[in-house]
């Protein structure tokens, strides 16, 4: 029989990037730079959110009423934690940036709700 791990798991360096990393459910969580206060409180929501959950990583609801600019803040967080060489942004982070800025402008407000066409053909 298996042995059961009671344990959480680890707050640790993510040596590239210089921040703070926890691994949940097979997913790395980037909680900002490392040894920082802020980045302690975000590991204890982190792991708070994962127990209460049941050791899982919760499902984001696209079905709510999330804008495309929240969902664009979300993917800039991503982004910039993401396109990194040696701790520091790539130019990839500045293309992302211009982007984001112009579907913001043109989408901003409109609701981020996935709709299926159904075709009569």
């Amino acid at each position: 029989m298996p042995k059961l791990i009671n344990s959480l798991p680890r707050y640790r360096k993510h040596r590239a990037t210089g921040q703070a990393v926890v691994t949940l459910s097979g997913r790395d969580i980037y909680l900002g730079p490392h040894g920082t206060k802020a980045s302690r409180i975000e590991y204890d929501r982190q792991i708070g959110e994962w127990l209460a959950s049941g050791r899982q990583l919760a499902a984001v609801d696209l079905a709510s009423d999330l804008t495309i600019a929240e969902l664009l803040l979300r993917y800039w967080r991503f982004a910039e934690q993401h396109y990194r060489k040696d701790g520091q942004p790539t130019q990839e982070v500045v293309n992302i940036r211009y982007a984001l800025r112009s579907a913001n402008e043109l989408y901003g407000h409109t609701l981020a709700r996935v709709r299926l066409a159904v075709s009569a053909y």
